[in-house]
């Protein structure tokens, strides 16, 4: 929304800043979910972030290969990450 003062110029700019940022994060977004610092259950988390959806329960979704593919994992260590999902949180 532009104020009622901003030239429509200087509103174009900060969507422009806006987008790019969204794009950057994005990017850094794709990195992160293949980087093996990161846990296979936090390159799950950033692959549902970015995709905005939720690893199934069934083992045997096919969707699982392709978390494993973009992710740099193996379907084992997807498996796992949905398995230990599964357990109930001890208290």
């Amino acid at each position: 929304m532009t104020h009622p003062h901003e030239p429509i110029s200087d509103h174009r700019a900060r969507l422009e800043r806006a987008r790019l940022e969204a794009v950057e994060r994005r990017e850094r977004a794709l990195v992160d979910q293949c980087s093996p610092v990161n846990t296979p259950e936090m390159r799950v988390t950033i692959w549902e972030r970015l995709h905005q959806v939720r690893l199934p329960k069934d083992p045997a979704h096919a969707i699982l290969r392709v978390v494993a593919k973009q992710t740099s994992l193996t379907l084992a260590e997807v498996l796992a990450v949905q398995q230990q999902r599964a357990q109930p949180a001890i208290t």
